[in-house]
């Protein structure tokens, strides 16, 4: 434990999530705040915030996102988000994010669940 101890505050990272229409309309003064490691984007909470729950692809909520990473991108800090699919992943890269959720506990036990009964027929 003193080992862990010594070096503890050595090995932490500070990580924000932008989910909040308030958020985004204050993303330049949130990405001034010294000490980010990481700025992620959550499109699902992002789009709850706007009464839009679970339409992550609606147009209100993609220039949200857009705001938020243009922000981000901006203020120097690395920028993380979640892609639902291995072509979103890519073009997330291409845009220079750095860290990518590929889903969540209930979304890939679904996608496991899914490709295990895949061809079976009855």
């Amino acid at each position: 434990m003193n080992d862990y101890m010594a070096t503890a505050d050595d090995d932490m990272i500070c990580m924000l999530t932008i989910e909040h229409v308030d958020a985004v309309n204050r993303i330049d003064e949130i990405m001034a705040t010294p000490g980010i490691d990481l700025a992620v984007i959550g499109p699902g909470d992002l789009a709850t915030s706007i009464n839009k729950r679970g339409l992550p692809d609606d147009p209100e909520v993609v220039a949200l996102t857009q705001r938020a990473e243009e922000g981000i991108m901006k203020s120097g800090v690395p920028i993380g988000g979640v892609a639902r699919t291995a072509d979103q992943a890519n073009a997330m890269i291409d845009r220079g994010y750095l860290a990518l959720a590929l889903g969540f506990d209930w979304s890939l036990f679904q996608r496991g669940i899914a490709a295990a009964f895949a061809g079976i027929s009855r």
